[in-house]
C-alpha cells in the first residue's frame, strides 16, 4: 500500500470506516430482514417429537 505511510494508518482508516458504518446502521431504521417476511417462515410451529440419541446407541 504505497499511499499509506505504515500499516497502522491502514488499520486506523479501516476502523474509522467501520465505526461510521456501524453508527449509520444504529441511527437509521434499517434491517437486514423485514419482520413480515420472516414471520411467514414460521407460520406453523413444529411440535413433532424428536428422537433422542442415547449414549448406548452411539
Amino acid at each position: 500500500m504505497g499511499i499509506f505511510p505504515n500499516a497502522a494508518a491502514v488499520i486506523l482508516l479501516a476502523r474509522s470506516v467501520l465505526i461510521e458504518m456501524h453508527d449509520e446502521w444504529i441511527a437509521g431504521d434499517r434491517r437486514y430482514l423485514v419482520e413480515d417476511s420472516t414471520a411467514k417462515l414460521y407460520d406453523t410451529s413444529d411440535t413433532e417429537s424428536v428422537a433422542a440419541v442415547e449414549s448406548s446407541d452411539v
